[in-house]
């Protein structure tokens, strides 16, 4: 059923069937090889057949998108159908600038970062059960701790999260700072796979752009590449994002908006006792529109205002103190077995705090959707996860140990959501 609900979602998201049924068919022909591919018009419903050694499918659309046939090929037209949404059924190339004043930076010049702090709270746990092990293993040696160390035990969980926060900002506060600056973006588009040569060669003439500091030498070049047959792509845009205006007409002033040069697409947010901001990739920003971009923003501004990373430290934290008091206190005055306990007890505390952590990915969605309409929340959520969901359709696995729940599970919420 949820599968069901999920290709409803899609289909309201499909601006342009017609074009669709074009990008998959032009993709089985030209990408794959697929020899028997056949389209048939049937009053409102659209049909793709397609078979190759691995059996048939077919994909028809009117009012909702059916997908039916052999597991394979079912999975590849399922894939596809995610792919043309998560892509716009187009390659593109993203040229992003800020603008600050007079001066304009290549986002690429900004300091490249290789992953971002949503994995603090992953680290903080482990650090968790190494203190953990740590005590145990003090303690089957008869080593008593001091009260000091054990109050720095239980601090330390929130402490190191709150300076790295600190030390963090400051790397990033002037270079990415989007509360005064614009995105200049720039997007050439062109048909898929299915115009590698005039995308390669686009690639290598914009090699040549580094050099180049002036907004109007930049324009001036990337006309000459539009302009040039052998580069010219099949659109061309250029869009001024004002991230400080946008936030502003939304009433949301306090808080800071940074952009990291990340070939990620993803977006995190940190909102911790006297430090609050947002953090957005260049890729997030190269994949998304500008409404889509609002929603993935309010978004983790709802994290920040439901306080929600405080809300993880505290569960780890009192985690700690559990685990400090068991093995501590508790397992020696009953003559329990340390081992079995201190293990029972770790899985019951990620499990509380990933769930709490679940929960706080819908109360954000809900929170972003005061201010955006779901198609454009759901269409971001798509557009970045994409290939996890096909793994979702395709698997059918759970997601036990996640610090987000399902993306067809926020879909059909964000559906549900009037």
């Amino acid at each position: 059923m949820a599968a069901i609900r999920i290709y409803q979602i899609i289909r309201d998201l499909i601006k342009d069937p017609q074009s669709l049924i074009n990008y998959i068919e032009s993709y089985l022909l030209s990408v794959i090889g697929i020899p028997y591919i056949e389209r048939e018009i049937n009053n409102d419903v659209t049909r793709l057949i397609v078979s190759n050694e691995h059996g048939n499918a077919e994909l028809s659309i009117n009012h909702e998108i059916r997908i039916k046939g052999h597991d394979k090929v079912k999975v590849l037209l399922n894939a596809l159908v995610l792919r043309y949404l998560g892509t716009n059924g187009a390659r593109k190339i993203t040229v992003l600038l800020l603008r600050r004043g007079n001066r304009v930076y290549r986002v690429n010049d900004l300091p490249r970062m290789r992953s971002l702090p949503v994995g603090l709270i992953g680290l903080v746990i482990l650090l968790i059960m190494i203190i953990s092990i740590v005590i145990t293993i003090l303690r089957i040696m008869n080593v008593i701790l001091s009260m000091h160390i054990i109050i720095l035990m239980l601090l330390s969980p929130l402490i190191i999260p709150i300076i790295y926060s600190y030390i963090l900002q400051l790397k990033i506060r002037w270079g990415g700072n989007l509360r005064n600056s614009e995105i200049i973006k720039i997007t050439l588009e062109y048909g898929g796979e299915f115009d590698e040569q005039r995308f390669n060669e686009a690639l290598r003439f914009l090699s040549r752009i580094e050099n180049i500091k002036s907004l109007t030498e930049i324009r001036r070049f990337i006309m000459t590449l539009v302009n040039n047959p052998g580069t010219k792509p099949q659109a061309y845009n250029e869009e001024v994002i004002s991230i400080s205006s946008i936030l502003d007409k939304l009433g949301v002033k306090k808080y800071g908006i940074y952009l990291i040069n990340m070939d990620q697409c993803n977006a995190a947010s940190i909102g911790l006792p006297g430090i609050n901001y947002v953090i957005l990739t260049s890729r997030l920003v190269s994949c998304l529109n500008s409404d889509e971009l609002t929603a993935v923003i309010m978004h983790e501004v709802g994290h920040i205002v439901h306080g929600d990373s405080a809300k993880a430290l505290f569960l780890i934290s009192l985690s700690q103190l559990v685990n400090i008091a068991l093995i501590t206190y508790i397992i020696p005055l009953m003559s329990l077995p340390a081992i079995p306990i201190l293990i029972g007890a770790l899985f019951m505390e990620l499990f509380m705090i990933l769930l709490t952590m679940r929960f706080s990915e819908y109360s954000a969605d809900k929170y972003a959707m005061k201010f955006i309409p779901g198609k454009d929340l759901a269409m971001a959520l798509i557009k970045v996860t994409w290939k996890e969901l096909h793994q979702e359709l395709a698997s059918k696995r759970s997601r036990v140990l996640s610090s987000h729940p399902s993306v067809s599970g926020r879909l059909i919420r964000i559906a549900s959501i009037k």
